[in-house]
């Protein structure tokens, strides 16, 4: 009669864990985050800000265009005066180095990301997901609401966060881009003189 007490209570409660698992396995299902797909975003757009919605952010983006050419005008600027001084200083007329293009390309990105930055951080902040009836310090309407919103609560440094990371990953990029292309248009150059060179000398052999 002991065994079969025991054996029913071993039941009973192997059934309440499997019960217990079972009601963990549901609550777990319906908190598991729903596919994130295109038309989903669409609509939370759209019921957040309308149709000007979509058009978050542009003013920015459009300024933002001209980071490369802030970029590429730094760069001439510097490896001309250094080349500038090279000649005063009476010295053999030569390219930069590829350690020389590594560093200008490097100081210009730094120059443009700095400068064009803030407007990054405002576009981020703009396109970003605003609930309804949240904190209006986070929320804003456009380009310059979230400008003054950002100086009135979070101070100048406020269009600086995250800036660190950017510069270490875009300046050692613009570098190596800066340095590969300056070698290969050296190369390019090589090419060109060597294959001139050898059609005048084929043309004076004949």
């Amino acid at each position: 009669m002991g065994s079969c007490d025991t054996y029913a209570e071993m039941s009973r409660a192997n059934s309440l864990e499997v019960a217990v698992l079972k009601d963990r396995l549901v609550k777990l299902e319906s908190e598991k985050a729903r596919p994130y797909g295109t038309l989903q975003a669409i609509q939370e757009v759209y019921h957040e800000s309308g149709v000007r919605g979509f058009w978050k952010g542009l003013i920015p983006t459009l300024i933002m265009v001209c980071n490369p050419s802030i970029q590429f005008m730094i760069y001439e600027t510097l490896a001309k005066r250094l080349q500038s001084k090279r000649s005063g200083k009476q010295l053999p007329k030569r390219h930069l180095t590829a350690m020389e293009v590594f560093l200008l390309g490097a100081l210009a990105k730094l120059g443009a990301t700095v400068v064009t930055y803030p407007l990054l951080v405002v576009k981020s902040r703009l396109q970003a997901k605003q609930e309804i009836g949240s904190n209006v310090m986070s929320r804003y309407t456009g380009t310059i609401d979230a400008i003054i919103k950002m100086v009135r609560y979070e101070g100048l440094h406020g269009f600086y966060k995250g800036m660190g990371t950017k510069i270490v990953q875009s300046v050692f990029a613009a570098s190596v881009l800066f340095m590969v292309k300056e070698e290969l248009v050296k190369l390019a150059v090589l090419l060109v003189a060597s294959s001139r060179t050898m059609l005048i000398t084929t043309s004076k052999k004949q």
